[in-house]
């Protein structure tokens, strides 16, 4: 008489398979909106990050050359040209401003360039409007705050005071 090896069978059955696939989809349903919350905040902190350190190449340049320093919303068609439209979504320059007037002219040199932040980025300003003068002491003509919110992420706001000190805080984007 042959003997035959008992082999057991391996595997899942349907049921199990289905009990699985819903409990991680329960678990996915939960861990979503932290998630979005988290690359949001992400997003905010990388567009900040980016706009404070032009800010600061713009002081540094400033009081090293000796000249006053601008950066202005730049121009969607025309990179290099300052817009005022008024949108620092729409990216920015840094220049060698000689006259001071916050817009780049010919023989003006081109400190920085930056192309626009994230289309869901919003960008919003008190006393910067379009451009942001620093004089050759390393202060602004006018102090001010840029707020930069990503999604419903909590604002990044970046508040330059009169001595060109740019300051971090959280606000709000309402």
């Amino acid at each position: 008489m042959a003997k035959f090896a008992k082999h057991k069978n391996s595997g899942f059955t349907l049921i199990e398979v289905m009990i699985v696939v819903s409990i991680f989809g329960v678990l996915l349903a939960l861990a979503a909106p932290p998630l979005t919350d988290f690359l949001e905040d992400a997003q905010a902190r990388q567009n900040t990050n980016e706009f404070l350190s032009s800010l600061l190449l713009a002081r540094s340049e400033a009081v090293t050359r000796n000249q006053t320093v601008s950066i202005c919303t730049a121009d969607g068609t025309a990179p290099t040209v300052c817009n005022a439209s008024k949108d620092w979504n729409d990216g920015w320059i840094s220049f060698e401003d000689l006259d001071a007037d916050g817009a780049r002219d010919v023989g003006e040199e081109l400190i920085d360039q930056h192309s626009g932040l994230d289309d869901t980025s919003v960008v919003t300003t008190v006393n910067f409007d379009d451009f942001v003068t620093y004089l050759p002491s390393g202060g602004v003509s006018s102090a001010g705050t840029f707020s930069l919110c990503v999604g419903d992420a909590s604002a990044r706001q970046i508040t330059v005071n009169a001595t060109g000190r740019p300051r971090l805080a959280e606000g709000s984007c309402s």
